[in-house]
């Protein structure tokens, strides 16, 4: 297993989070429970598991959660694919339970599964020999995504890397290109609050133009991720004073996957004031 080298943090007696990490159930690569323990060595006093499209890793967290000194906050990123754009929305202390999130999430892994199936296909055609099945035991109980292609063209020998995988490969406008299947910012932020959750538009960078960053915020979303490892001091300023203007809540943290060369210093050093977590529970129970 890989070493787990954790940052060295100072932040005096600051309680911080990390709302956006993401576990084995997606596209990371250490189970809940890993995660919990690493939050707590860190100094962390919340986090949010954040997986793509997935509770899996939210409802095993919460099952176990009560051996660690961390309070877990319930999430989900939903990867939105509109207008030929990839936009991901996070969910904040959404009702796992809730029918309606959980046939989307049904249906969507088949969607992941299809997608994969057709990039597979493109991948073979471009004498790459990877089949579908190990793909998907290598993706678990997690939604078949990118990444776990990613990994399967590294272990074959086909790229060094995870980047040059997409590169050559995965990404938009390369060999084995795929497109997502069309879901809304719109249909997600209304998913997210059926669920009793709170809508954040995830690091969004400076990606988005301002006319779609405001856009999403006419559709209704309760707050932008300023801390992101992306964002740089401007960007970081440039939506946090959207957020004062328009009373939406900051929030951050260190979009934790633990395969990337930077995760590992990111965890922990990316991470919002606790005072963020009673935001967004206030702002659920002024809405009730």
């Amino acid at each position: 297993m890989k070493k787990i080298i954790q940052p060295k943090l100072n932040f005096g007696t600051e309680l911080l989070a990390d709302l956006h990490v993401h576990s084995n159930f997606s596209d990371g690569i250490y189970p809940p429970e890993k995660l919990l323990a690493m939050a707590e060595d860190a100094g962390l006093v919340a986090i949010s598991l954040t997986d793509h499209d997935s509770i899996g890793g939210c409802k095993k967290a919460l099952s176990v959660v009560h051996n660690y000194k961390i309070d877990f906050i319930t999430g989900i990123e939903f990867s939105c694919y509109e207008k030929e754009r990839e936009i991901h929305i996070l969910g904040y202390n959404i009702d796992i339970g809730n029918k309606m999130l959980n046939e989307y999430i049904a249906q969507f892994y088949k969607t992941r599964l299809k997608r994969a199936e057709l990039i597979v296909q493109k991948l073979n055609k471009h004498g790459v020999a990877l089949n579908l099945e190990d793909i998907i035991e290598r993706a678990g109980d997690a939604p078949v995504v990118r990444p776990h292609i990613a990994a399967a063209l590294i272990d074959k020998g086909y790229v060094k890397s995870w980047k040059q995988a997409f590169t050559e490969y995965l990404a938009e406008g390369s060999k084995a290109f795929f497109p997502k299947a069309h879901f809304s910012v719109s249909a997600s932020i209304e998913l997210i609050k059926k669920a009793g959750g709170i809508a954040v538009l995830a690091h969004p960078t400076r990606s988005l133009t301002h006319a779609t960053v405001m856009d999403i915020i006419k559709k209704g979303i309760d707050g932008i991720e300023v801390t992101h490892p992306m964002h740089d001091t401007k960007t970081e300023a440039y939506y946090r004073e959207l957020c004062t203007q328009y009373n939406l809540i900051a929030t951050g943290g260190s979009d934790y996957h633990g395969c990337r060369d930077y995760d590992d210093t990111n965890f922990g050093r990316f991470a919002v004031p606790y005072s963020v977590v009673e935001q967004i529970r206030e702002k659920l129970s002024v809405n009730k």
